[in-house]
């Protein structure tokens, strides 16, 4: 820890100045000081979320990618009308985007189980 002397006239700063700042500023016993912080906690995931965090990416992946075209968009469409908004896992959505990302969640966690 470093004690932090402004030369502005702010004397005391909380948090974060910006977003891509490696630490933040706090005060105890009315003195302001300056730490470094590893934000590593997604890093220590329990087994159950670091599948449902693959299953997410690969949603948000292959979602971009079939969405990138227009043509892509209005097969998806029909895809979506012809299902009646309804998804693989049984739940029913209000956009053509939750449907299809709903899909791909529930199509990766039946491809890959979790084996906790």
């Amino acid at each position: 820890m470093s004690k932090v002397i402004t030369s502005s006239g702010i004397d005391q700063i909380h948090g974060k100045l910006q977003k891509a700042d490696k630490g933040y500023f706090y005060i105890r016993n009315g003195k302001q000081f300056y730490r470094d912080r590893v934000e590593d906690y997604q890093q220590h995931q329990s087994p159950r979320q670091k599948w449902n965090s693959a299953a997410f990416a690969y949603a948000n992946k292959i979602t971009a990618q079939l969405f990138s075209s227009p043509e892509s968009e209005a097969q998806l469409q029909a895809e979506y009308e012809s299902a009646q908004h309804i998804a693989s896992n049984g739940k029913t959505y209000t956009t053509v985007r939750a449907w299809k990302f709903n899909s791909l969640l529930h199509e990766y966690k039946l491809a890959h189980p979790f084996k906790g």
